[in-house]
């Protein structure tokens, strides 16, 4: 449609005028047909430009100059000003506006006390504007190609971010003083402004909204203030659809350049998906973490489920994930909730048989009416076998105190043999049950409980389905955990106090079938919700610092929270399985392979007498050098298990895709008094091995289950308070 009128601008460029000129020839009256809009003129097309009888030896401004940029000239001017913290008050800023205004609708998401636009906004209440919130849910309130300009006047830097929130009585955090801040304005500002609108964006650089939001430059104005004031610099942009080929590159150029802008878009929109969440949205206080399959069996810091799962739903909206890899899984969570997702190709990986065994059965689907059929046939024949030794069994106790002697609470006699103790008593009874031994068995458990067990575990092996066998070995482990002899809510191997045994008579048969009669309920979810699911989840037994049973590159996504330290001294996985393992007897693994599980994860390598710093963190250099002071052995313990975590950040690299992205959720563990900081140790080590760090979120772990305090430096009496925050870090693949 032909224009019927014109800008100050326009006209000024076709007179071969100032707009300052303009401006005063329309206030005066001199241009026949202009009218005033709100700040602004409209100047009829066919307006003739006005006589003017004024001196010309002397220029309007400071100086003006064109450029060619893409095509597109650009006029730059540099004009003097008194400084002024009302930005749109300042005599050359204010005539740029009113000479670039066009008729339609212009808005203002940081408007202040000015009432250019038509529809106004300021976080500030004080402020008489149309509406009173934050610039991004303003800007969200328009629809697509909606608006005609922009008056953009944000912040100028973090520290001027934070003043605006402060003011305000608003929270700072990371996410408002981050670059994101500005850019989730653009994104937006590029949305709803139709073709051929304006943004005039003020600032301390010309950047502007940019040619990857669709704007191009039409026009630059630095206004100085003297002394040691910043220039006020002010971009005019035009939103256009004719944006300029780009040069001919070469095909590698072209695809490294195609690569990395999908990256960058890519972690854009991941920064506009994070930072648009609420303060304290990864803590998860009160959600269920025990849903589906996540609640079959306890297992010592697990990453609670909703941040998997939410890292999935987030990663899932901004590209397919087709490939899932957790390469410290523990008891599965991470795995369980890709399969809730679809996830079509899922691995797994951990040294611990247990951990292994309760990832595999939790990410199988069962038949519930079969999976209920077996239950009911386990379950008479463990009552079955326990009615007919039920004499037996209850006059374990008794016979072992009262008529052999011994005390059942000392490791001596009682504590190491027994097995021999009970099979002897077993066989004057005529009983064929031949019961399980390890070492210290009587230690950790009383004798009927030793029988009853025995028991169901013979009940188990007979079931001829494998995929029930392992489900019925869950509810099995997690059993054995309950009615042993441990204290109540410890990982690690302590025992109850000796009255408490004394007094500690579980019954085996009621808790286990507690625990299964659960546990179906929670598969029955499972189940139903991977009801049409292509499963494929692979669970493998490597270290980490391998993973040779990965393919290289063929990874979307990461997902893990590898151990806080090294396994002897934070969360000892070998000595909550060890029970269980014995037991169970999984893959064969030997009662010595069972004891020095935690000496073979991460961190096993004992460097008594010093090491050579050869990682490439600054932080942890510093932080050992501290640790050294104190205890040279310790200072080593830490080394090893970072030298580790080097070597499973270079692997896990090798296994992902282009462009991949990886999610470490680290916590930062105390050493003699020194924290830790894995957080940045993890950035500062991944620089080397192929990773972009995107981001780092930082949250509350009210639901871990951990001590409450700890002594870091092994004094007694002195403790301090254990770790209370996470650390969600992301990086991705170059």
């Amino acid at each position: 449609m032909q224009l019927q009128s014109m800008t100050v601008a326009e006209a000024a460029q076709r007179w071969g005028i100032t707009e300052r000129r303009v401006l005063a020839l329309c206030k005066s009256g001199r241009i026949e047909g202009a009218l005033k809009f709100g700040w602004s003129w409209a100047i009829p097309v066919g307006a003739k430009k006005p006589i003017d009888a004024r001196r010309k030896d002397e220029p309007e401004i400071d100086d003006i100059l064109s450029v060619i940029n893409g095509g597109i000239k650009i006029k730059i001017e540099r004009t003097w000003a008194m400084p002024n913290s009302r930005t749109f008050e300042i005599t050359p800023i204010k005539e740029l506006i009113l000479s670039e205004m066009t008729e339609g609708l212009w808005i203002d998401p940081f408007a202040n006390n000015n009432k250019l636009a038509k529809i106004t906004n300021d976080l500030n209440p004080q402020y008489e504007t149309d509406y009173h919130m934050d610039a991004l849910d303003f800007l969200k309130m328009f629809e697509d190609s909606s608006v005609d300009g922009i008056l953009y006047d944000p912040p100028y830097s973090p520290r001027q971010v934070s003043e605006c929130y402060n003011n305000v009585g608003y929270n700072v955090t990371w996410d408002t003083t981050k670059a994101s801040f500005w850019g989730n304005h653009k994104r937006e500002i590029s949305r709803i402004v139709r073709q051929g609108g304006k943004v005039i964006t003020f600032g301390w650089n010309s950047g502007g909204i940019g040619m990857k939001n669709g704007f191009q430059i039409i026009r630059i104005l630095l206004v100085p203030h003297g002394g040691w004031h910043n220039d006020t610099i002010c971009t005019v942009e035009i939103k256009r659809k004719d944006i300029e080929p780009m040069p001919q590159i070469s095909l590698l150029d072209y695809t490294e350049n195609t690569a990395n802008a999908q990256a960058s878009a890519k972690d854009d929109a991941l920064l506009s998906q994070l930072s648009a969440l609420p303060n304290g949205f990864w803590d998860f206080k009160n959600a269920d973490t025990r849903e589906y399959t996540h609640g079959l069996h306890t297992y010592p810091a697990v990453m609670v489920s909703p941040i998997s799962r939410n890292i999935l739903k987030i990663m899932q909206s901004i590209s397919p994930v087709n490939s899932l890899l957790d390469p410290f899984s523990g008891s599965g969570t991470v795995l369980v909730e890709g399969v809730v997702s679809g996830v079509k190709l899922i691995y797994g990986n951990d040294l611990n048989p247990l951990a292994r065994l309760i990832s595999s059965v939790k990410t199988t689907p069962l038949d519930h009416n079969h999976l209920n059929e077996s239950y009911n046939q386990l379950m008479m024949a463990i009552e079955y076998e326990m009615e007919m030794l039920r004499e037996i069994r209850e006059y374990a106790d008794e016979y072992i105190s009262a008529e052999v002697g011994l005390d059942i609470t000392t490791k001596d006699k009682w504590g190491s043999n027994a097995v021999e103790y009970l099979n002897a008593y077993l066989s004057t009874k005529g009983v064929q049950l031949q019961v399980h031994d390890f070492k210290n068995i009587g230690y950790w458990f009383r004798p009927q409980v030793i029988i009853d067990l025995q028991i169901i575990k013979n009940c188990i092996n007979e079931i001829p389905y494998v995929a029930e066998k392992k489900f019925f070995l869950i509810a099995f482990s997690e059993t054995i955990r309950i009615v042993s002899n441990r204290r109540n809510g410890e990982f690690k191997m302590f025992r109850m106090p000796i009255e408490k045994i004394y007094k500690f008579n579980p019954d085996v048969k009621q808790e286990f079938h507690e625990i299964l009669k659960r546990n179906i309920e929670k598969m029955l979810t499972f189940s139903e919700i991977c009801k049409g699911s292509e499963i494929n989840v692979s669970v493998l037994s490597e270290n980490a610092m391998d993973l040779t049973g990965v393919a290289d590159a063929s990874i979307d996504l990461m997902i893990t929270s590898p151990p806080y330290g090294d396994s002897r001294t934070t969360v000892a996985y070998g000595e909550f399985s060890k029970l269980s393992l014995q037991w169970m007897g999984l893959d064969g693994i030997s009662a010595d392979a069972i004891s020095a599980m935690d000496r073979s994860l991460m961190g096993g390598e004992k460097y008594r007498n010093g090491f050579e710093f050869t990682l490439e963190s600054d932080t942890l250099r510093s932080s050992l050098d501290k640790i050294k002071e104190a205890d040279i052995e310790r200072a080593g313990d830490v080394f090893s298990f970072y030298t580790d975590l080097e070597k499973a950040i270079a692997a896990i690299s090798k296994k992902m895709k282009q462009g991949g992205y990886q999610f470490w959720v680290v916590g930062n563990r105390t050493v003699k008094l020194e924290n830790l900081q894995t957080d940045k140790i993890l950035i500062e080590l991944s620089r080397k091995h192929g990773l972009i760090h995107v981001y780092s979120i930082n949250r509350n772990i009210p639901n871990k289950v951990m001590p409450s305090s700890n002594s870091p430096s092994n004094v007694a009496g002195e403790k301090v308070t254990t770790m209370i925050n996470e650390y969600i870090v992301i990086f991705r693949k170059k």
